[in-house]
């Protein structure tokens, strides 16, 4: 339980004095803490004089207003004197006092959140043992999207023997909980305030909060910091220690991952010990059955018994605990919600969709995460100015002579679980493409190793808009930001230009926040005229003929004739193609072109995830030797395909292969009842696009729009610029083994 010391050490001001921080000439009271250093003291010797200015120090180098919180776990009295001390000398510095002692740090950062102000909010011990400069990479961190950051201490300057259980301990933990953290020991940490709110720690859980926060949708990262000290124990613990530790694991894996499935975990465990239990019982059983022995003195059988009787009972907890689930979870939250902006109360709307929250003024912390926020409370607005900037507030829906008058766009980042619905908005959008797929995004993910960012607008209760993109840092491009890697399209799905605008407006903060050089929107179609819009590329789509007979006839005289005189010379034309054989003369090919070609690995990628429903693949092959000449690769989406890669052996070109795949292409396309083809993307004036218009195509314009961020330029990384001429030729004349083997990880970077 937590009692109060006095009013006014309880309720500071909040802020270093003017000497610590710069105002600009404003009452330095007026505003309110952005950062909340929440302390945990167990210690009575604890240097607090030194931790204040140390912190109060590093605040003031980064211009952040910010407050002091010591929660004191135990000792008490001349420490408390000490700290009424320090309020004298620094306004900003609060201290809360729990009774009893021993709470430990789930307890006293949750009751310290309680009276924190801050958005940030960072947990530390009571000594220093991360160097306080860091304070700045986590800040940084947060502010480019990140909800947790954890400190990676590297160097470590503690015992080997200490060091050898924690990398022990962090090894064994990222293998169960499938979480790649490295340092879940230290204290020091920095989080918005809305991952404590939101997820319950106790008992020494804390230490798994990173892991928790994972599994709640939330964005984890860890820096790595300068380790100044360690102070513990050191050595080996007691035996006591090691099994609350690994209670502690056992209890966050079951929680992180087996809440909402409690079957899962109970029938397995169950489902093992009925295994064994058959395996010891059913031996002696079949023997006394068939009178060959008996069960006198067999306590194999009695074992086997009892590991069936608790084999079964445990598939029966299993059982109870999914009636439990079913019948609560209504009540059970296991995803968070992020919105631009917030506006109106729960009371105002009970039947909206998504909850308000009151917004920030960071512009990557505009989309805040919450589930169930207070209710608005008196004077808000009038915080929101002082301490964080005016906010636009989204307009509520109206009636207007009977008719709803729908409301401004909200936008938020999607939630876990929402993949199905955005697939759904897709499809039913007339710019949807595969590249706006949930399947897309996972493989650029799974390739790109970050997770991507999604924005989700709604509209009256409804999907509206989505954007997805990626943070990239490429070797040529520097950072930036781009809607769609490894796509030709890609870019705002939107229901009108207000919920487009709305949603670019959100990405272009995040993107700013983050630095980026620039942010690339791969439209088709132009969005407003706020962005840059650059025309090099073109793209080239038509209907299919019903009758698969007739896309030879649609086929240019000249085209035509090409491809019949490749078929005349028995090229074979077939479904199916070997990756390795499609990546070798998609390699050859490209190295002709002087480009550098996707990895075999990311191939693969791309078929675990896209699937056959998605992905097929096509080859010519020779009638007499049967040997692979070429192949395509195209991707299947609603009523239309994509031959998106393929290649051909040099040579061959010449000889009408590509005219002869593309035609027997489209009459196997048009046979399954695929009614567009998309001959995807071509720079212009390329032998590119001249062969897609030889075939029949006519060019479309695709508008690809720009947002630069602060001190940033357009990219001019493309084939069309003189200057990578030299480039190019000197790629044409690598050894294969070579560009092989580097041309994947260059293709990466080029995205």
């Amino acid at each position: 339980m937590m009692h109060p010391i006095q009013k006014e050490d309880v309720e500071p001001a909040g802020v270093p004095g003017s000497s610590q921080v710069e105002t600009g000439g404003l009452d330095p009271t007026a505003l309110r803490p952005e950062v909340s250093i929440l302390i945990h003291l167990e210690e009575a010797r604890a240097d607090i004089d030194l931790l204040v200015d140390s912190y109060n120090r590093v605040l003031g180098q980064l211009h952040r207003v910010g407050e002091i919180i010591f929660v004191i776990d135990g000792p008490g009295g001349a420490l408390l004197d000490r700290i009424k001390e320090l309020q004298v000398r620094h306004e900003n510095v609060k201290v809360l006092a729990l009774q009893g002692g021993g709470n430990g740090e789930s307890i006293a950062y949750s009751a310290g959140i309680q009276h924190a102000q801050g958005r940030y909010v960072f947990t530390t011990g009571d000594y220093l043992q991360v160097a306080p400069e860091e304070i700045g990479i986590h800040l940084a961190a947060l502010e480019g999207g990140a909800d947790l950051v954890l400190s990676w201490r590297s160097p470590r300057v503690d015992p080997w023997l200490n060091r050898l259980q924690s990398r022990f301990f962090n090894w064994f933990l990222r293998h169960v909980s499938k979480v790649p953290l490295h340092d879940l020991n230290c204290s020091f940490r920095s989080l918005r305030r809305e991952v404590l709110e939101e997820i319950s720690v106790y008992g020494d859980l804390f230490r798994f909060l990173p892991i928790m926060a994972k599994r709640r949708g939330f964005s984890v990262k860890e820096v790595k910091v300068r380790h100044l000290e360690e102070k513990g124990k050191t050595g080996f613990f007691g035996i006591g220690v090691y099994l609350r530790r690994l209670l502690d694991i056992l209890a966050v894996t079951f929680l992180t991952r087996f809440t909402q499935k409690p079957l899962r975990f109970f029938g397995i465990i169950g489902a093992v010990m009925i295994l064994f239990g058959m395996a010891l019982a059913l031996p002696p059983f079949v023997e006394k059955v068939m009178g060959i022995g008996g069960l006198q003195d067999r306590p194999i059988f009695l074992m086997g018994v009892v590991l069936l009787a608790f084999g079964f009972q445990c598939i029966g907890f299993g059982l109870v605990g999914e009636i439990i689930i079913f019948t609560q979870s209504r009540n059970l939250k296991e995803y968070k919600i992020d919105q631009v902006a917030g506006a109106r109360s729960e009371r105002q709307d009970v039947q909206a969709r998504l909850d308000p929250q009151e917004a920030t003024s960071s512009p990557v912390d505009a989309l805040p995460r919450r589930e169930e926020p207070p209710p608005v409370r008196e004077g808000a607005n009038e915080d929101a100015v002082k301490g964080e900037g005016v906010r636009p507030k989204i307009q509520e829906t109206s009636e207007i002579a009977g008719d709803r008058v729908p409301s401004a766009p909200l936008v938020r980042r999607v939630a876990p679980g929402e993949e199905a619905v955005l697939d759904l908005y897709v499809t039913g959008h007339s710019q949807g493409s595969i590249f706006h797929l949930d399947c897309w995004r996972r493989m650029v993910e799974d390739v790109m190793g970050r997770p991507a960012i999604v924005l989700v607008a709604e509209q009256g209760g409804k999907i509206a808009g989505i954007l997805p993109f990626f943070h990239l840092r490429s070797w040529f491009l520097g950072k930036v930001a781009v809607s769609m890697p490894f796509a030709v399209y890609g870019g705002v799905l939107a229901d009108d230009p207000e919920v487009a605008e709305a949603l670019m407006s959100a990405g272009n903060q995040i993107s700013d926040a983050a630095n980026n050089r620039y942010f690339e929107y791969r439209h088709v179609e132009a969005i407003g005229d706020r962005l840059i819009e650059r025309e090099l590329y073109v793209t080239y789509r038509r209907e299919l003929p019903k009758d698969p007979e007739q896309c030879l006839l649609a086929i240019p005289r000249k085209s035509r004739a090409e491809a019949r005189k490749a078929r005349d010379r028995g090229l074979i034309f077939e479904e199916g193609c070997d990756l390795g054989t499609f990546h070798r003369l998609f390699a050859e090919n490209k190295q002709g072109l002087g480009s550098p070609a996707i990895s075999l690995k990311q191939l693969r990628s791309m078929e675990e995830y896209l699937g056959a429903d998605r992905l097929v693949m096509h080859q010519v092959r020779e009638p007499e030797t049967g040997r692979v000449i070429a192949a395509v690769m195209s991707f299947l989406y609603e009523d239309q395909i994509l031959p998106y890669y393929s290649g051909a052996l040099n040579g061959y070109e010449r000889l009408g292969v590509n005219n002869f795949m593309y035609w027997k292409l489209m009459e196997w396309a048009s046979e399954k009842g695929v009614q567009v083809f998309d001959f995807g993307r071509s720079r212009k004036e390329t032998g590119s696009a001249r062969f897609k218009k030889n075939m029949g195509f006519e060019a479309e314009e695709l508008s690809y729009q720009y947002h630069l961020g602060p001190g940033g330029s357009l990219p001019d990384l493309h084939p069309g610029n003189p200057k990578i001429g030299i480039y190019q030729t000197l790629w044409r004349k690598l050894p294969r083994s070579v560009v092989t083997r580097i041309g994947g990880p260059i293709f990466k970077q080029l995205a």
